[in-house]
């Protein structure tokens, strides 16, 4: 785990706890919640950690080994993909729920990072990943992939949105749709019905984001 590798990254260079918090600028009990993994680092904070120590995130987080011999699997001459500015990649937030990705939250309530390639510091402050629970949009969407959000207020139709409803613990990842005066929210599962919104329900019901991009479990 997380906490595991930074432990371990940390004596390996003879270092106190308190060392590396003097180093990295926080206090010796944070250091010592990472290391047990009562708290994990926000994006910002892993890629510095990460660079303090002079590996990649994904070696940080155990994602890929150190050192190890590249393949054909793993070597990006070998995939026909370029490597791209280390600068741009951003370690994005997962969320077990719809509604924890927005508004205050915890850092309990992350479930882990997903590194993504995103334009600037500001879109990657405006995007988030959820992980899918339900079959609702199924084939497209299943149980536990990934869904990566741009959170707005405005889609075009036909767009996967993420929708709140007000006084709901959770929310929706839905095709939506929008005619003067009604917001109609779709499954691509034809095992349930549209979710119509119109009238006074419309004040109900808050747009939060778009999905993006879907990255599929394995």
């Amino acid at each position: 785990m997380l906490g595991d590798n930074i432990k371990a990254l940390r004596t390996n260079k003879n270092m106190y706890q308190q060392d590396l918090a003097d180093d990295l600028s926080v206090s010796k009990s944070t250091i010592a919640m990472w290391e047990t993994n009562k708290r994990i680092p926000d994006a910002t904070t892993l890629l510095k950690i990460a660079n303090y120590f002079n590996i990649s995130v994904d070696e940080l987080l155990g994602n890929t080994l150190p050192n190890s011999e590249p393949s054909l699997t793993t070597s990006p001459e070998y995939r026909g993909f370029n490597i791209l500015d280390k600068e741009n990649i951003y370690m994005i937030p997962i969320f077990r729920t719809v509604s924890a990705g927005f508004g205050a939250y915890a850092d309990d309530q992350i479930c882990g990072y997903e590194p993504l390639y995103l334009e600037s510091q500001r879109e990657a402050e405006e995007t988030l990943a959820i992980a899918v629970k339900g079959d609702s949009m199924y084939p497209k969407i299943e149980e536990d992939d990934l869904v990566v959000v741009h959170k707005q207020d405005y889609f075009e139709n036909g767009d996967i949105v993420v929708a709140v409803v007000c006084g709901e613990n959770d929310g929706f990842v839905k095709r939506a749709f929008q005619t003067e005066g009604k917001l109609t929210l779709e499954s691509i599962n034809p095992s349930y019905p549209p979710m119509v919104f119109s009238g006074s329900k419309l004040d109900d019901i808050k747009i939060m984001g778009v999905v993006k991009k879907i990255i599929k479990s394995v």
